[in-house]
């Protein structure tokens, strides 16, 4: 996996579209963006696996990344969406394995330095709580 630069505002583009962060402000972003690191995949390659540690989130800037479990694709994903958002508040073993389906370009934001950055900027918390508490209605509304 290489890197590859992107500059401080296309990251702040690519993450204001991710729904954990809507309600974050551009300076919010900003800071995320600062902390989020750059990865370019390989067709095939697995971003992670089913039952390892989760560590990190990932935002899809270019590619698709298919989400699977048990062998079993559950959802393709593609630019603006993310994977693994739940690594930056719950360190237990992931649920679904994420496969890059072709070169793909990733915003990684590992959830130790997104820890960090919270601490030491505690007016994004709320704006980061909102959002998921949403995503988490969503999801039970949906199973009812």
């Amino acid at each position: 996996m290489g890197g590859l630069w992107m500059s401080a505002v296309e990251k702040v583009l690519f993450l204001q579209r991710v729904d954990i962060f809507k309600y974050a402000t551009t300076e919010m972003l900003a800071y995320i963006g600062a902390v989020a690191e750059v990865v370019v995949t390989p067709s095939a390659f697995v971003i992670f696996s089913e039952q390892e540690m989760s560590d990190a989130m990932y935002v899809v800037v270019r590619g698709r990344v298919r989400l699977e479990k048990d062998g079993r694709e559950i959802i393709l994903i593609g630019p603006g969406q993310s994977a693994g958002a739940w690594a930056l508040f719950d360190h237990s073993p992931r649920l679904m394995s994420a496969v890059a389906l072709e070169e793909t370009v990733l915003l990684k934001i590992r959830s130790e330095t997104f820890y960090e950055f919270l601490a030491d900027h505690d007016e994004v918390t709320p704006a980061i709580f909102k959002a998921v508490i949403e995503r988490v209605k969503g999801l039970t509304a949906d199973t009812l």
